[in-house]
């Protein structure tokens, strides 16, 4: 016992005593018995930690789950450990929060979920010490219960940017898609208000806490009072080196007063970024003066976003350096971009973000993040998870500084990281199915919550909740399974996966409802509902990071939308209805009618991605006037109905006529004129009757295609072109008591076909550059001005203003009525196609149309050619034919009446929004690829009750229900729109202008 308690108190004692024994040593080695060495010694006392049971499934807010935990002794342990569980997710706790337990004694803890715990499945850590010694084990556990709540809140259009406002609990979000500022509650997200807003964009909160400042895809300026919701437009006009006049999208407010904007050429937006710009404004909100800021000199500049501490004080941008800029001084100071973003700046600058007092600010890049001090000295960098792409993201720091948030787009979802070690901790899955070309986080509040813009809503993100590690592939988010799902109400649905839904794929939840996976995650079980329409369905991850899926699965029929709200009682004009559960299976035709007529030529629309509403096209029956006729649907799912969505107007009259060319309306004798190639028709308005016609003299030899009343109404002159390209035109007597006469100019002339008249009798022939004819002389007078391809004059012929059919350009005039001195402005990839002016000049609206594409683009602007505004379509009114020429202002100057091939839309004219659609009982004569301008084909009557149009078989007569100034706007539900047509004055090439320049080759 001696030899082997001194052996075994030396290191590597086994080794040692072994050795002894070979050598006799250690006390005369072995006595010669032959009974061979010592036995080992025995293992030291330990123990291991056994759970019971191995895995636990908890229910939020249910009661409590027990879990034992028993100690096992191993050599003669007899001692007692302690236990406690650690690692367990957001909103379970464990009771007692620890244990003593021994070997003959267990004990017992109890798991609890409350009713907000994260929704989620992982192992949790039983940790067992006694002393040195230690033993783990560990538990699956698993939570379940109802859905989160529900993340994605629709509102309609597209959000571009937000503030969140701490003090209100109010989110301000420009809703660029619906020309309107929304404010959202953060309590409910409920739309507390939609403040009409011509483009807004970008958005920031003055110093003073209750007053915004957004930018816009315009050349103003607004501010917004948070009490009141009053708006204050502050326009402002300027160039860039391209010629293109500039928009001011992008706003961030210092402490100063002063509100830097970015200056964008139109048209030159860095491949889809219509965030950034070429120019940095600073406007002074106390002067209320606008001054360049940046370029300085001659270098390319380009900045494609801005940032602000939350005291006001700093802002930084990137352009040919990197900026920081003091308030305090109104002072800027840079910092090579390679210095903000080491080594060498290899992919740019594409976001940034500084914290709330301008001690720390990060730039990101294509693959790291760097974080500098206000000294703009780096600090040091951290590569992230996924390539970071600046044209749909953000950077932003959490209120307390402590994290920096960086938005993904694919998937959609926030990376942290801690803004003082640097390490890059994980991400909350954002991602929102459908989504959009501008998903974007518009804020985040002092409570950890995110405000992100996607598909037409709000998606809200808890970032209270752990991050989710990243692993080799980057931000992993939960797989969802593609629905697009209707069901009859009241049934349930076991669907079969193409794939099993397993891995980071927790459990599904529809309308709040549990959908269990089963069979191995192949099967995907959809409750049945008893209540109409569409359901969001929500995929949980294991950590509880959350997919959120609109309108992926309805119930029952519901029709929400119709794109009409006008018909004409006959005609079967064509026409479409949006809503769920139109198709419940492959190729179904619902059946539709109208107050029990059925439509015809029912067809089922695909939509564009799944999760949006169904559409099905179809020819409209015949009506009653003014029936204003139920809807009803029915399809495999069930059926359902749409009220107040539209009625038949008063009857149309089709007068028949062949070649017509243009119509005018004169007031002064209430005839409606119908321009020939040899003659000028004349329709009495009331019995609806051809008069004699107006017949050119034998000694017109040109080729005539527009007509103009001079504005005393004693003159109706008809312009066109000799044989040998020389202006000529007609001068007629509308009381026809003098002869006509015809005027030719002495020289060829490179004008376009449109004319007006002035209030002193001079027509204007537009072209490049534009000639004159006086009517008292009939002689013409080259003019050394370019008026554009289109000119429009005010009824009184004081205000002239034109546009040109150069895509390329976008230009727009005004021009003298005295001295014909034009102003010129440029706005790049439109073509303008027609042009309307207000009765009273104050605004004009140039039209965007294209042949054989659908729709129109309307620009309104000032006298000052500013810039003010676009139209907007809402989700349920597309337009489906080409556009006509003839748009023309309502009497009052409120609403701007636009031609297509079947369909007249009427839109506001002060917020761009559509008020109503009309369809047309026959197709009008739309817009052909033109040499020159396009003559009107559509005219109305003083009263704005009448509408006077050249279609298929004659002149088309169409009674409104009432004058348009007095129509009440129709109110198209909102829902999802694809914005991809939003921003129609940025990016690369449209569909539209690629097919004009093809078909132009």
């Amino acid at each position: 016992m001696l030899l082997w308690n001194r052996c075994a108190t030396g290191v590597g004692f086994v080794t040692l005593c072994v050795s002894m024994l070979l050598t006799a040593a250690c006390g005369g080695g072995n006595s010669g018995n032959g009974s061979g060495p010592p036995p080992p010694p025995p293992p030291p006392a330990s123990f291991t930690v056994s759970v019971s049971p191995g895995s636990i499934t908890l229910t939020q807010g249910a009661a409590g789950q027990p879990l034992q935990v028993s100690l096992i002794a191993k050599n003669g342990f007899t001692g007692a450990a302690t236990v406690t569980v650690v690692g367990l997710p957001s909103g379970v706790t464990v009771t007692p929060s620890s244990l003593s337990v021994t070997a003959t004694s267990p004990g017992s803890f109890t798991l609890t979920a409350s009713g907000s715990a994260s929704i989620s499945q992982g192992p949790v850590a039983v940790n067992a010490v006694s002393g040195a010694l230690t033993a783990d084990n560990s538990v699956q556990l698993t939570v379940s219960g109802t859905a989160p709540p529900d993340p994605f809140h629709l509102v309609g259009g597209t959000m571009t940017h937000g503030f969140y406002d701490e003090n209100r609990q109010l989110l301000f979000t420009p809703n660029l898609g619906l020309n309107e500022l929304d404010v959202i509650s953060s309590v409910d997200f409920s739309v507390q208000a939609r403040v009409p807003l011509p483009q807004p964009f970008g958005i920031d909160q003055m110093a003073d806490g209750k007053t915004l400042v957004i930018g816009t895809i315009a050349q103003e300026l607004l501010t917004v009072d948070e009490n009141t919701f009053a708006v204050t437009r502050h326009p402002f006009s300027a160039a860039g080196s391209g010629g293109f006049s500039l928009f001011f999208p992008n706003v961030v407010a210092l402490a100063n007063g002063k509100v830097i904007v970015i200056g964008q050429e139109p048209g030159i937006d860095s491949s889809d970024i219509i965030d950034g710009g070429q120019y940095l404004y600073e406007w002074d909100s106390k002067a209320n003066t606008f001054t360049q800021l940046e370029p300085t000199g001659s270098n390319p500049w380009e900045t494609d976003s801005l940032a602000r501490s939350a005291d006001h004080k700093w802002a930084i941008f990137s352009g040919d350096q990197f900026y920081l800029y003091s308030s305090d001084s109104n002072s800027l100071k840079s910092a090579p971009l390679s210095t903000v973003d080491p080594p060498d700046d290899s992919f740019g600058v594409r976001g940034y973000a500084i914290n709330s007092n301008g001690s720390e600010i990060a730039v990101v890049s294509a693959s790291q993040v760097t974080f500098l001090n206000s000294s703009l000295v780096a600090l040091g960098s951290t590569p992230i998870p996924n390539a970071f792409q600046n044209a749909r993201t953000a950077v932003q720091f959490s209120t307390d500084d402590s994290k920096l948030y960086i938005q993904f787009d694919g998937p959609l979802a926030i990376e942290e990281i801690d803004t003082t070690t640097y390490a890059v901790l994980g991400s909350r899955s954002a991602e929102t199915i459908p989504g959009s070309n501008l998903d974007r986080l518009l804020a985040t509040d002092s409570q950890g919550h995110a405000y992100l813009g996607t598909g037409g809503g709000i998606r809200f993100v808890d970032l209270t909740q752990p991050p989710v590690p990243n692993n080799s592939s980057g931000i992993q988010i939960p797989n969802c399974p593609t629905l697009g799902i209707a069901l009859p109400l009241n049934t349930s649905m076991q669907l079969t996966l193409a794939t099993a839904y397993s891995g980071t794929l927790l459990s599904v939840y529809v309308g709040a409802q549990a959908a269990p996976l089963l069979n191995g995650a192949t099967i995907l079980s959809i409750p049945a509902s008893s209540t109409v329409g569409p359901a969001d369905v929500q995929c949980v991850g294991t950590s509880g990071d959350t997919v959120a899926y609109a309108d992926a699965v309805s119930y029952g029929v519901q029709p929400i939308g119709f794109s009409a709200n006008l018909l004409p009682p006959t005609g079967n004009p064509p026409a479409y209805l949006f809503g769920f559960g139109l198709s419940a299976q492959a190729f179904e035709v619902p059946s539709i009618d109208f107050g029990g007529q059925p439509a015809t030529n029912v067809a089922e629309l695909e939509p564009d991605q799944d999760g949006v509403p169904q559409a099905a096209a179809m020819q409209v029956p015949n009506g009653n006037p003014g029936d204003a006729p139920v809807i009803s649907v029915s399809s495999s799912a069930g059926s359902g109905t749409l009220s107040g969505a539209t009625s038949y107007y008063a009857s149309p009259t089709i007068v028949p006529a062949t070649g017509l060319l243009q119509l005018l309306y004169d007031t002064h004798r209430n005839v409606v004129y119908a321009l020939k190639p040899t003659e000028v028709d004349v329709l009495d308005p009331v019995t609806l009757q051809w008069q004699s016609p107006i017949s050119f003299p034998a000694t017109a030899t040109g080729t005539f295609g527009m007509m103009a009343l001079s504005p005393d109404g004693s003159k109706l002159v008809v312009e066109g072109l000799t044989p040998n390209n020389i202006p000529e035109a007609i001068v007629f007597d509308p009381d026809r008591i003098s002869p006509p006469a015809v005027a030719s100019s002495p020289t060829e002339a490179q004008v376009t076909g449109s004319i007006v008249i002035t209030a002193s009798n001079k027509v204007i022939f537009a072209g490049s550059p534009a000639i004159e004819l006086d009517l008292a002389s009939l002689t013409f007078t080259p003019l050394s001005v370019n008026t554009g391809a289109l000119l429009r004059s005010t009824p009184d012929g004081n205000h002239i203003f034109g546009a040109d059919l150069n895509v390329s350009s976008g230009e727009v005039y005004s021009v003298d009525p005295v001295t014909f001195a034009v102003q010129t402005e440029f706005f790049g990839q439109i073509f303008w196609a027609d042009l309307t002016v207000s009765p009273d000049g104050s605004q004009f609206a140039p039209i965007d149309i294209v042949p054989f594409a659908a729709g129109d683009i309307v620009g309104f602007f000032d006298p000052g050619l500013r810039y003010l505004n676009t139209n907007v379509y809402p989700a349920f009114s597309p337009p489906d034919d080409a556009g006509a020429i003839g748009s023309a202002y309502s009497p009052q100057g409120k609403v701007v009446v636009v031609p297509l091939g079947d369909s007249i839309e009427f839109w506001d004219a002060e917020n761009g929004t559509l008020r109503a659609r009309l369809m047309t009982p026959e197709e009008l004569k739309v817009i052909m690829y033109p040499e020159g301008a396009a003559p009107p084909i559509m005219a109305l009557d003083p009263t704005g009750q009448m509408i006077y149009a050249i279609s298929n078989s004659g002149v088309t007569v169409l009674k409104l229900p009432q004058p348009i100034d007095q129509m009440t706007p129709a109110q198209w539900p909102q829902t999802r729109v694809h914005n991809s047509d939003q921003a129609k004055f940025h990016g690369s090439i449209t569909s539209r202008e690629a097919a004009l320049r093809r078909k132009s080759k």
